[in-house]
C-alpha cells in the first residue's frame, strides 16, 4: 500500500494513504495496512484520489489532529453500497484497535462479491465490463456510437485547454530502474492523475510513455472555468507527483518531478483507426500545448499568453508572473507565464512527514521535439 519501514526514518511511502499514528511518528502495523486498504478501496470504488482537489498539507495536518470532535477522512459518495461505505469507515478507524483484519476484510468483501453478481450471466458481466472500459477510454457518446457501429465523424471545437506533462529526468530513471519497476512507477503515478481528472471532471485523452495529456471543454460545456479547471488540476498533479516514491524498494531515490504546460485554443477531435481505436485531438493547440510542457521546469506550471489571459478571468485567485518572452520551436518568440497557487497562511510544510527521507533529484537535459 504504498509504505515501507524506513532505516531509522519510521514509515515512508504515500502519507495521503497513511493512518494517523503513522503521520504522529508511530510504527507501522498491520492494523495502519487495513487503513491504508481501506483508502485503496476508496480509489478503486469511486475512481478518485482521497481529498481530491483538497491541499495535501491541510489534509494531513487534519488526519493527523487528535480529539477532534470529528475524524478527517474522505467524503463517501452517496452511490455507495451501504455494506462497502460501512466497511470503508472500519478500515479508517481512528484506534488501531478497532479496525478489522484483514481476514474480516477479506471475508466481507467475498461477501459483497456474491450478493453484487448474484442472478447475473457471465455474458452480462462481461458486456458491463466491456462497456465500462469503453465509457472510460472514450467520452460518452463516442463510445455509444462505436457500440451501435455508427461511423464517427471529426467534431470541431472552438476553445478547449490542454494540458501536457511529463517526468522531469524519466532517461535517467529508465536506465537505473528495471523495467518492470518503471512500469509500476508510472501506474502508481498516474493512477493518481486519472483519480483527479476524474474528480475534477478533466477528461485524459492518453499517456504516451512518460507523458500525460487531459483536456477541458470538450465533452461537455465548460466555458466558463476550463483554464481555471486545467491549472487546478496542474497544481494537484505537481503535488501528487511529489508524494510518489521513484522506487518503494529504495526511497533514497526521492519522489517523482514534473514539469507541466497548458495551452488554450481550437481543436478537432475523432477517434483514428478501427482496431486499437485511439481518441485523438488535432490542431496547433495541441503543438502549442506541448512546446509549452517541454519548455516548462521542473514542478512548475508554463502556459501561453492566451492560456494566461483565461486563467486571470476565471481564476484571480490564482498567480499568473510573466516569464517574457522566450523562443519556442516552430512559433518563434512567445511571452509565456508561470501559474501558481497562493502560498497558505500559516503553513508549515516542512512539519508533515516526507515522502521519502531524500530530496535527491533526478535531472535529464532538455528534451528535444
Amino acid at each position: 500500500f504504498h509504505l515501507r519501514s524506513g532505516h531509522g526514518h519510521g514509515p515512508v511511502g504515500t502519507p495521503i494513504v497513511m493512518a494517523p499514528e503513522l503521520l504522529r511518528g508511530g510504527e507501522n502495523t498491520a492494523a495502519s495496512d487495513v487503513y491504508a486498504f481501506g483508502m485503496l478501496l476508496f480509489e478503486v470504488q469511486t475512481r478518485q484520489e482521497p481529498y481530491a482537489g483538497q491541499k495535501s498539507s491541510d489534509v494531513l495536518v487534519e488526519v493527523a489532529s487528535e480529539g477532534a470532535e470529528e475524524e478527517k477522512r474522505p467524503t463517501i459518495p452517496a452511490t455507495t453500497s451501504a455494506e462497502m461505505s460501512v466497511l470503508m469507515r472500519d478500515c479508517w478507524q481512528g484506534q488501531p484497535g478497532l479496525r478489522p483484519s484483514f481476514d474480516e476484510v477479506a471475508r466481507r468483501l467475498k461477501a459483497l462479491e456474491a450478493a453484487a453478481t448474484k442472478g447475473l450471466g457471465c455474458k452480462e458481466l462481461r458486456r458491463r465490463r466491456t462497456n465500462d472500459l469503453l465509457f472510460d477510454v472514450f467520452p460518452r457518446h463516442i463510445a455509444e456510437a462505436i457500440l451501435d457501429g455508427k461511423k464517427i465523424e471529426p467534431e470541431h471545437h472552438g476553445m478547449v485547454t490542454i494540458f501536457f506533462s511529463d517526468i522531469v529526468g524519466f532517461t535517467d530513471i529508465s536506465g537505473t530502474l528495471e523495467p518492470q519497476k518503471v512500469s509500476a512507477l508510472l501506474d502508481r503515478l498516474y493512477s493518481q492523475f486519472d483519480a483527479l481528472s476524474s474528480s475534477m471532471n478533466v477528461f485524459k485523452v492518453e499517456t504516451i510513455g512518460d507523458a500525460y495529456m487531459a483536456v477541458a471543454n470538450l465533452v461537455e460545456d465548460q466555458s466558463a472555468d476550463h483554464a481555471k479547471r486545467i491549472a487546478l488540476f496542474a497544481c494537484r498533479a505537481i503535488e501528487a507527483a511529489r508524494r510518489t516514491v521513484i522506487d518503494i524498494d529504495n526511497p533514497g531515490q526521492g519522489c517523482v518531478n514534473i514539469r507541466v504546460g497548458f495551452h488554450s485554443g481550437p481543436v478537432v477531435a475523432n477517434v483514428v483507426g478501427t482496431r486499437n481505436p485511439r481518441y485523438c485531438l488535432f490542431g496547433d493547440t495541441v503543438n502549442t500545448a506541448s512546446r509549452m510542457e517541454s519548455n516548462s521546469e521542473r514542478n512548475r506550471i508554463h502556459c501561453s499568453g492566451k492560456a494566461a489571459e483565461y486563467v486571470r478571468a476565471q481564476a484571480p485567485e490564482l498567480i499568473v508572473t510573466s516569464r517574457g518572452r522566450i523562443p519556442i520551436k516552430g512559433k518563434g518568440e512567445m511571452e509565456t507565464f508561470w501559474v501558481a497557487e497562493a502560498p497558505q497562511p500559516g503553513a508549515n510544510p516542512s512539519s508533515l512527514p516526507a515522502a521519502s527521507p531524500s530530496s535527491r533529484v533526478f535531472l535529464s537535459p532538455a528534451r528535444s521535439a
